[in-house]
């Protein structure tokens, strides 16, 4: 289970430029009770993402071979 105390050591991580965002999501949170919808709706959208492959492109694909193609 998390406590306070993991939480309040995880913002203190957080860089403080980004302190605005983590603000306003507490916000909307205390407000709501819950996450926004947008945060859900990111979530269903993330998880209806389908790759067309092979079956072992897990297993086949060099990752090095692949970041010397993106840097072309």
């Amino acid at each position: 289970m998390v406590t306070r105390e993991d939480i309040f050591a995880e913002i203190q991580r957080v860089p403080d430029e980004r302190l605005d965002e983590v603000y306003n999501l507490l916000k909307k949170y205390g407000q709501n009770g819950e996450q926004s919808t947008t945060d859900v709706n990111v979530m269903a959208r993330l998880r209806e993402i389908k790759i067309s492959s092979s079956p072992d492109l897990s297993i086949r694909a060099n990752l090095h071979d692949l970041e010397i193609d993106d840097a072309e």
